[in-house]
């Protein structure tokens, strides 16, 4: 059990810093062309889906926590609350993270200029 939530962690790793460097992106084509970004943002519907995910990634983040609130609030502490842990909040996280990850990844491709003018 414990080399998978290492393994999860070390892809973590790799899915935070995609994540980073997207949400730059985004925000650098947000800020240097407000206009165009935001209309792209709210005529295409890849964009719906795009934020449909993200709320999809929100609840599942907020089930996470809830399992961890649930675990203090029974008083599940020691080696029980890390198997718990491992095998129900970890990978809600881990799916939720790559889900997230998609959904900034669509939303950059949107506000991305195509090039063509």
């Amino acid at each position: 059990m414990g080399l998978i939530l290492e393994l999860m962690s070390l892809i973590g790793v790799f899915i935070s810093i995609a994540f980073a460097l997207l949400c730059l992106g985004l925000y650098k084509h947000l800020r240097n062309d407000p206009s165009y970004a935001l209309g792209r943002l709210f005529l295409k519907e890849r964009s719906v889906k795009a934020f449909a995910l993200m709320t999809i990634c929100f609840l599942m983040f907020a089930a996470a926590r809830i399992v961890s609130f649930a675990l203090m609030a029974f008083g599940v502490s020691g080696e029980l609350e890390l198997r718990i842990i491992s095998l129900v909040r970890a990978p809600i996280d881990f799916l939720a993270s790559i889900l997230l990850l998609a959904s900034i990844a669509i939303l950059y491709s949107v506000t991305r200029r195509s090039g063509r003018i």
